[in-house]
């Protein structure tokens, strides 16, 4: 097995690659890591018990919690809305003793040469159920004066006030529920809506990492001349970076070399989630193309379009292992 390792290690991105979408890729990505670097049975399943899953999610969270937690991702996916509006607009929500105080900041996208600094941002701030409207009304004054006078911007003036009218809305339903319950719901609420907003952000990340390996596996494959394939070289300057050995000192007083991913790397899942598993791709993937003729195991399946390794024999080389099967039992 051991000399299998790197058809293991290209293995685990062929798969991930070829993961049906995001929802699955983070499964096939342990699974596969599981098998690459030779973890056992009980940490593939600590490791898949502890991933997190919109699934899971689901199944977990209680049904009195849910319309807080809703209405707290709504307001969630509000505010980025808001902030990603074209402008230098910033709103923020603060919690004072149980009130929702929201503040509002615009940069000037051209100089407001009347005021000492041109540049200079202006904020403003309200409690949530008061005085609303009327804080909508200094928000667009504001955004007059801080913004070009174009179409563009009077499309963007208005997308703005519609999302904050609604952004205060929400606010007064979820300090309606949160005053009619114990402060523990509350936080156990804002608890799961983070939790939620963590797995949407990951899986987020996966389906960009996604079609960014697809693309890394059909121009490794396609390249003529390797030595100047910008794609592998900057795959390799990843590489050098993450394949940093450190020796460490064992109960018995030996010297040994720590492994590069430990099992608690997957399980603990430190770090930003797209260096969680690309470090690991690039790293699998280099190993995978380091042994002499590796690369050209590499196939494109004239079915479904993924990226397999060839198998011996000439049916291996033709399709994917999927679309073989799919084959052999008369699916088309």
């Amino acid at each position: 097995m051991k000399g299998k390792r790197d058809l293991r290690f290209g293995q685990l991105v062929v798969d991930f690659a070829g993961a049906p979408g995001p929802a699955e890729a983070g499964a096939v990505f342990i699974r596969g890591a599981a098998r690459a670097f030779g973890y056992g049975p009980e940490f593939l399943a600590k490791a898949l018990d502890r991933y997190p899953t919109l699934e899971r999610f689901e199944d977990a969270l209680p049904a009195g919690d849910r319309e807080l937690v809703d209405l707290l991702l709504e307001e969630r996916r509000l505010l980025s809305v808001i902030n990603n509006l074209p402008g230098n607009i910033s709103l923020a929500s603060y919690d004072y003793d149980g009130e929702r105080v929201l503040q509002f900041k615009i940069q000037p996208l051209e100089p407001k040469w009347d005021c000492e600094n041109p540049y200079e941002e202006d904020d403003v701030r309200i409690s949530v159920g008061t005085a609303g409207n009327a804080w909508l009304g200094e928000v667009a004054e504001m955004f007059d004066e801080r913004a070009p006078l174009t179409g563009e911007m009077d499309e963007v003036k208005e997308r703005l006030l519609a999302c904050m009218e609604e952004y205060i809305g929400l606010g007064e339903r979820i300090l309606a529920i949160r005053r009619a319950v114990p402060a523990e719901k509350t936080r156990e609420a804002q608890k799961w809506a983070a939790y939620y907003s963590r797995i949407q952000g990951e899986q987020e990340v996966l389906a960009e990492l996604l079609e960014r390996w697809r693309a890394i596996l059909g121009e490794v494959m396609e390249a003529k001349d390797l030595s100047r394939n910008q794609t592998l070289l900057d795959l390799l300057a990843v590489y050098n970076v993450v394949n940093r050995r450190e020796l460490a000192v064992g109960e018995d007083g030996a010297i040994y070399e720590k492994p590069l991913f430990q099992e608690s790397y997957f399980t603990e899942r430190a770090g930003l989630a797209d260096e969680y598993y690309h470090n690991v791709l690039v790293y699998a993937f280099v190993e995978f193309l380091k042994v002499a003729g590796n690369r050209g195991k590499l196939r494109k399946c004239p079915r479904c379009g993924a990226a397999f390794i060839a198998a011996p024999g000439r049916a291996g080389g033709m399709e994917c292992g999927r679309c073989r099967g799919k084959k052999a039992a008369g699916i088309r």
